[in-house]
């Protein structure tokens, strides 16, 4: 098991805090480290659907949180699991958490949907930049990797592709936002200010759909929701049949300009003769559909998600949609256990409700609804504390660290930081120093441990830092391969 084990971000994906303990624990095989947190060669290596997840967190302790949770808020799980049945997502994230699903995009009904299985990572380059100023790291974003995300709502700019030819399977490396290591880069191109509206509401989509709980939105549901939207507008008659002409000249100008941009293979569907996106989603046997053509349907005949949720709840007798930011359903006993913990266990409210599995702000309503005294976090700032936290941010601990040790929020802690320039200046050099000492560790580590290498094959190896140091530390690289008698051509 790593010896380092780093925060794991609100947004973070699972793939990319993998990367990041591999980093900071100057390991060299990302094969061992996957081997060492999920107990396979691979899994670690999987950015859209990790597995073995009940085996990670065994050996991490728990720190990560439960498995369920990394499951559906930290890889693509999340994404997909509304649209499907809900005894079938509930198998698919326990079979998930104890082992792997060789055929799990067959049973998502990914390969089925023409919109193809391939899910590239995407970064925001504006993204990339602030985490590398602020944390001294940039991580993989859940959000931008989401199959209908295609512009970053932060920022309001397109997202970068990242095209990789190799499997995890075949993969021996992490792929990072600051090294794409050999990666063809591919920025969406947005074709106007309107595209660019239609894009940036199929992004805000994607987050509703996946904060819903897994089979969330059933198939019969979503169809019921479609019928009463389409026979409003006049695209559907009484009976249901669809007006074909109409409903595909709405879709065609609500996309023009968009059926070229990777995975948008849905639009291309969508003609006269066929209607494509509606048909199958909205007839009285609805089939299950990916999440894209839902999000597609929705974004052309509504005016918000809003809209259709209200549709969808509509002459509906099942509970209505909630966005949970916990989805898993409440039990007796979670409430006992947390009880428990808190009340004659003496734990803090986010240390059980971390146990539990539920957020913080739930255990803190929790809380007030069995009477438990507690300090609210607002309160807990002292002069004294303040201190600390300058201090921990001027040897360049990440917020997220600061955070927790210090039992405040995130924001807290970026608002101590944003009022003060000098120690912003501090905290950047400290940021700087630490990385140096990390890649000339690594570096030096790699040198002697592969010392009948040249130079040219040690700078292959994964992780090496060669570049970072060439760029930032050159002197010091220098005289290092001086001193090893791996001087580089001039070529070089």
């Amino acid at each position: 098991m790593s010896a380092i084990l780093p925060l794991l971000l609100a947004n973070q994906t699972l793939y990319s805090w993998c990367s990041h303990a591999h980093q900071l624990n100057c390991s060299t095989s990302a094969h061992q480290t996957s081997d060492q947190l999920f107990g396979t060669p691979h899994s670690a290596l999987c950015h859209d659907f990790p597995a073995h997840l009940r085996t990670l967190t065994q050996r991490t302790r728990g720190q990560l949180g439960p498995p369920r949770e990394l499951a559906l808020r930290h890889t693509l799980l999340g994404y997909f699991l509304p649209t499907i049945d809900d005894k079938k997502a509930e198998e698919t994230i326990d079979l998930i958490t104890e082992g792997a699903i060789p055929s799990l995009k067959m049973r998502l009904g990914i390969t089925a949907s023409r919109v193809g299985g391939y899910h590239p990572l995407k970064l925001c380059s504006d993204c990339a930049g602030e985490e590398q100023e602020r944390l001294g790291y940039s991580y993989w974003h859940i959000e931008h990797q989401f199959p209908s995300s295609f512009v970053c709502l932060k920022h309001a700019r397109p997202l970068v592709f990242l095209r990789d030819a190799i499997t995890p399977v075949h993969r021996r490396y992490w792929v990072t936002p600051a090294d794409p290591q050999d990666c063809k880069l591919i920025e969406v191109q947005v074709p106007s200010e309107t595209a660019m509206a239609t894009l940036s509401r199929l992004a805000r989509d994607s987050l509703y759909l996946a904060m819903l709980p897994p089979g969330g939105l059933s198939t019969a549901r979503a169809a019921g929701g479609y019928q009463r939207l389409l026979r409003g507008r006049g695209l559907a008659t009484s009976h249901g049949n669809l007006r074909i002409e109409k409903l595909v000249s709405l879709i065609r100008e609500r996309y023009r300009g968009l059926e070229g941009l990777p995975g948008m293979a849905p639009l291309e569907s969508v003609g006269y003769e066929w209607p494509g996106l509606a048909a199958s989603l909205s007839r009285r046997s609805p089939q299950p559909g990916h999440p894209l053509k839902h999000l597609l349907l929705v974004g052309a005949i509504t005016d918000s998600w809003e809209e259709f949720v209200q549709a969808c709840e509509s002459g509906c007798d099942s509970a209505p949609l909630e966005h949970q930011t916990n989805p898993r359903p409440l039990k007796e006993r979670d409430l006992t256990r947390f009880k428990q913990l808190v009340a004659e266990g003496g734990m803090s409210i986010s240390g059980a409700s971390k146990i539990v599995g539920v957020s913080t702000t739930t255990g803190v309503q929790w809380a007030t609804r069995f009477g438990i005294p507690f300090i609210s976090r607002s309160k807990s700032v002292t002069p004294a504390l303040v201190g600390e936290i300058r201090r921990l941010l001027a040897k360049g601990e990440p917020v997220g660290s600061i955070a927790v040790s210090s039992g405040v929020s995130s924001s807290v802690v970026n608002r101590i930081l944003g009022a003060d320039e000098r120690l912003k200046a501090l905290r950047s050099r400290s940021t700087f120093s630490h990385r140096k000492f990390v890649s000339r560790t690594k570096f030096s580590h790699l040198c002697k441990r592969y010392a009948h290498l040249p130079l040219s094959e040690l700078r292959g190896l994964p992780g090496n830092g060669y570049a970072w140091l060439y760029r930032n530390d050159r002197p010091w690289l220098t005289k290092a391969l001086r001193r090893l008698g791996r001087l580089p051509s001039s070529g070089s």
